[in-house]
């Protein structure tokens, strides 16, 4: 039975979020499994699954900037420089309210987007490339652009990146195997989660939830700030996520399960 680990899945359109997921913790023989945000049933490609212990290091996994590429429907013929225009008024920090099927809570909040770019226009549809921070709704997006231009909406979408994995490191649903995962070190540290190396005869005290010695440490990564969530490893794998703090060191938040 796997133990921990990390797959991305190019998701197909016609399934939900919730259903790739079943299908991956089954294909892969997983006890549990989790993903980092939700796609639409009609919306393709990045989603990040957490496979076993994995799933408890969704704190740091979730958040990640986004990547998308779609298609905007506008409701009237409208000139190419309104449209263009229209999207550059909305690259920056915004304000959205997320749409009524939605799952948080329907109040205004605070969105980046990084870049909007037009790739092409035919006819009514708009095609685009949009970086965003994590929680911004596409759709809505393209409803509030619409409305500077005699309306618009969503017609397609694909999530193109996922933080620093783009869609080239995806697999397909029925091209997964065991080789598909990598593991949560090397994510981890590819999302920039810095961390701390325990000597290996103080590795049982943090397994036993001890808060951090300063003597127990062998290595640590540099710039760690007080507040800051940290791996801690021992021999190259993760033991622990602990949450970091100048004075007491590091309190650990959650323990991973190993051989």
């Amino acid at each position: 039975m796997l133990k921990k680990g990390i797959v991305f899945v190019d998701k197909p359109a016609g399934i939900t979020s919730f259903q790739l997921v079943e299908k991956v913790k089954e294909y892969l023989r997983a006890e549990k499994a989790g993903h980092s945000g939700t796609l639409d049933m009609g919306v393709t490609g990045v989603m990040l699954v957490a496979l076993g212990e994995a799933t408890k290091a969704m704190p740091v996994l979730v958040g990640l900037d986004k990547e998308y590429e779609g298609v905007m429907h506008t409701h009237a013929n409208a000139d190419e420089k309104d449209i263009r225009e229209a999207c550059a008024s909305f690259v920056g920090k915004i304000i959205q309210t997320p749409p009524r099927k939605s799952a948080v809570k329907r109040e205004p909040r605070e969105r980046t987007i990084h870049s909007l770019e037009i790739m092409k226009i035919v006819g009514r549809d708009v095609f685009f490339r949009v970086k965003c921070q994590s929680g911004t709704y596409i759709r809505k997006l393209c409803s509030d652009i619409g409305e500077k231009i005699g309306g618009a909406h969503m017609a397609k979408l694909r999530r193109t990146r996922l933080g620093l994995f783009p869609i080239t490191e995806c697999v397909k649903l029925e091209d997964l195997s065991p080789g598909s995962i990598k593991s949560l070190e090397s994510v981890l540290q590819r999302v920039g989660v810095r961390g701390i190396t325990i000597r290996t005869q103080f590795m049982e005290r943090i397994m036993n939830g001890m808060p951090l010695e300063k003597e127990w440490v062998k290595s640590e990564d540099k710039g760690i700030k007080s507040g800051e969530i940290i791996a801690l490893y021992s021999e190259n794998n993760i033991i622990a996520l602990a949450i970091y703090k100048e004075k007491s060191y590091a309190k650990v938040d959650r323990i991973f399960i190993t051989n």
